[in-house]
């Protein structure tokens, strides 16, 4: 199945192993990057074959190597910025879709958990295991709140609320990350 990206077609799949990865990448003529390469232990392997679909047969291919934490990548494409973010472990790489390159990194402090996209304000806000970063589309790191593990988040209106292993909830301001007080 290809998911339609701006002009691109994109397929995503996960391998058994790095080496099935990198067989399924030599059709890449227009290159790769792997991410993650860097993790010591890495043991779960997934692949992004982008096909510009003005331009014949040609790919472009993104692998991600990550450690079996039980939680597995995720990708927002950002058609604004021809950027797709890509959050795994404990990390966040936006790559350039057109230039085919890295465009940012952000390293987190725990466990990336889900993007939370707030398309209308122009924010995407990461859920990890114990934060919650809010990001422009190029990367800027807008504000960052933690305390405990979170448990739960909702959105109400331009709020976030946020649910605690252990410590009490929190109610946050989406554009500025100030506290609000419930």
């Amino acid at each position: 199945m290809l998911l339609t990206f701006n002009n691109y077609g994109i397929e995503v799949k996960e391998y058994s192993n790095q080496t099935e990865m990198n067989l399924y990448f030599k059709k890449c003529d227009l290159g790769t990057i792997i991410l993650g390469e860097e993790i010591a232990n890495f043991n779960q392997f997934y692949g992004v074959i982008i096909c510009p679909q003005t331009s014949g047969l040609h790919y472009f291919g993104i692998g991600i190597c990550t450690e079996n934490y039980g939680l597995k990548p995720h990708f927002l494409p950002l058609p604004q910025s021809n950027i797709i973010l890509f959050g795994f472990d404990n990390q966040i790489v936006g790559i350039n879709i057109d230039q085919r390159e890295i465009a940012f990194k952000i390293n987190l402090n725990s466990l990336f958990y889900y993007f939370l996209p707030i398309a209308e304000k122009q924010i995407i806000l990461i859920i990890q295991e114990l934060d919650v970063v809010a990001i422009n589309e190029k990367g800027k790191e807008l504000w960052r709140y933690g305390k405990d593990v979170i448990t739960e988040t909702y959105l109400n209106g331009e709020n976030i609320q946020l649910n605690f292993m252990d410590e009490s909830q929190a109610c946050l301001n989406i554009l500025n990350g100030e506290l609000i007080k419930t």
